[in-house]
């Protein structure tokens, strides 16, 4: 009589919890090699679609102190590409969120040498001095061609109400222990070299750098065209 064959074990059900850590990774993975490659491409000679973007308002001049202590003006920025936004270093709310993404821009523009900034300017002028701002700024890694701007509360509100067209207003007392001093909108600003804004963007959306770094690319090629 012959022995029974003993069958052979069956391919495993499959794991699914590492099933999806893999395909997690895989798409994560994926997305940082978008990322990266627009990084590459936004300034890249071998751009052929160029987009002419609308002005949408005037930045009147300003003078304001940055963490370094020497003044910055509108002056300071002619000929350049910028980007701008409103902060304040206590803000508990969407600041921090909307201070790393405003970094991201900083180190993807970093090739541009010199031929774009961003800048970052406090609400909070009573408790963001320049030291105060050099501390903060050093906790985000911030470079040269990133500056935060400090100065009066008029000013301020001149130039994010009047100027960027932007949202500012005091908190009042009840909501300011749980949403910080300040109220403030977290859209990002654009503006050419003549002191034009050219786009605004959402400071938390997770897509924010692929949409505002074409836009900025194509700023550059608009500088070199008559």
């Amino acid at each position: 009589m012959t022995a029974p064959v003993p069958e052979r074990p069956g391919p495993r059900p499959a794991n699914k919890k590492l099933t999806v850590v893999v395909w997690t990774l895989l798409v994560a993975g994926l997305a940082l090699v978008i990322v990266v490659g627009m990084r590459e491409i936004w300034i890249s000679a071998e751009r052929k679609n160029f987009r002419h973007l609308p002005s949408l308002a005037q930045v009147p001049d300003f003078r304001f102190v940055e963490r370094d202590g020497q003044s910055r003006t509108l002056r300071d920025l002619e000929g350049k590409v910028w980007v701008a936004n409103f902060f304040f270093s206590t803000c508990p709310g969407p600041c921090p969120a909307l201070t790393s993404q405003v970094g991201e821009i900083s180190r993807a523009v970093a090739r541009a040498k010199g031929e774009v900034k961003v800048v970052s300017i406090s609400v909070d002028p009573e408790t963001d001095t320049p030291e105060k701002l050099r501390v903060y700024a050093d906790k985000y890694g911030a470079g040269a061609n990133w500056w935060f701007l400090t100065g009066s509360l008029e000013d301020t509100f001149r130039l994010a109400r009047d100027g960027f067209k932007l949202a500012l207003e005091a908190n009042p007392p009840a909501g300011a222990s749980r949403d910080g001093k300040m109220l403030h909108s977290t859209k990002i600003a654009l503006v050419d070299g003549q002191g034009r804004i050219r786009g605004y963007y959402s400071g938390t959306d997770a897509d924010l750098l692929a949409r505002i770094l074409p836009d900025i690319g194509d700023l550059l090629e608009e500088k070199k065209r008559p």
